[in-house]
């Protein structure tokens, strides 16, 4: 991209995190969800891996606020949860002066770290920071994903979203490390485009499962690479992260939506609904 056509992407995606701020001032986060998605289109459309990143992490954060503001106990504490959103919004626009991702990455470990003492719920008080549990139990959940990876090939099945029911219970209880949470984003946004495929592959109440595989295997074998690593390289882990976003936005052109509805993936939110809007 010559640096003419990266200026104008920086200018056309500042335009999409400035339209967030305005509504996250307005409380209006089911909005901000839809410029999210906007923003990593926009990401498609100049072929800027380097810059999708906050898309993602906008689309993430505004789960929180969902379930805080659909919990009338926890709706109390908006302006506290807010202001911790509203630092990392600012750090975000910032961000576009020098493109750091590890940077990025940093800032929002810390942003969840900061949420979850919001977030976390009167049964989740009495458990302790514990990372190292985290990291064991995030372990185990991709030893789970490698072992049985079939499930991930039945009609119905519900395989990712039961993975990331745990993942975010152990995030919420005991907190995590850079790692497991870079690994959670990997598999919920796996969890997006996986419905696409899934739902590309069935038909007339059958399921393509050797094709769903092939169409899933490059995505998989990430999982069981970052499996093996104590450390993430951030540079590999966003190309990855990248080609799932893409292909994920390039399937919303194909298809517009789904045409039925599953459950929404806001792990790290407090409540699930029904909807498509995260399509």
């Amino acid at each position: 991209m010559s640096d003419k056509d990266l200026d104008l992407a920086i200018k056309i995606l500042q335009q999409d995190i400035a339209t967030c701020v305005y509504l996250f001032e307005k409380d209006d986060f089911r909005l901000i969800n839809i410029i999210a998605n906007r923003y990593l289109e926009n990401c498609l459309i100049f072929n800027q891996y380097k810059l999708f990143l906050p898309g993602v992490f906008i689309k993430d954060m505004v789960n929180d606020y969902i379930g805080i503001i659909s919990n009338p106990e926890k709706r109390k504490t908006i302006n506290s949860a807010k202001a911790i959103g509203v630092g990392l919004l600012s750090r975000i626009q910032d961000s576009f002066k020098d493109l750091n991702e590890e940077y990025l990455w940093k800032e929002f470990y810390k942003y969840n770290l900061n949420i979850n003492e919001i977030l976390r719920d009167d049964i989740s008080i009495h458990y302790l920071k514990n990372p190292q549990f985290s990291s064991l139990s995030f372990k185990f959940l991709l030893d789970y994903i490698e072992s049985h990876e079939d499930y991930l090939y039945m009609i119905n099945n519900k395989f990712l979203e039961g993975i990331l029911d745990i993942m975010v219970r152990v995030i919420r209880n005991h907190y995590s490390n850079l790692k497991e949470l870079m690994v959670y984003i990997y598999i919920k946004f796996l969890g997006f485009l996986y419905q696409y495929i899934y739902h590309e592959n069935y038909s007339n109440n059958q399921l393509d499962k050797e094709k769903l595989k092939k169409d899933l295997s490059i995505y998989f074998k990430y999982i069981i690479y970052l499996k093996t690593k104590k450390e993430i390289d951030t540079n590999d882990f966003n190309k990855n992260l990248w080609e799932i976003i893409k292909k994920w936005r390039e399937m919303y052109i194909i298809y517009k939506g789904l045409s039925i509805e599953r459950d929404v993936l806001i792990p790290l939110g407090l409540k699930r609904t029904k909807t498509n809007i995260q399509k």
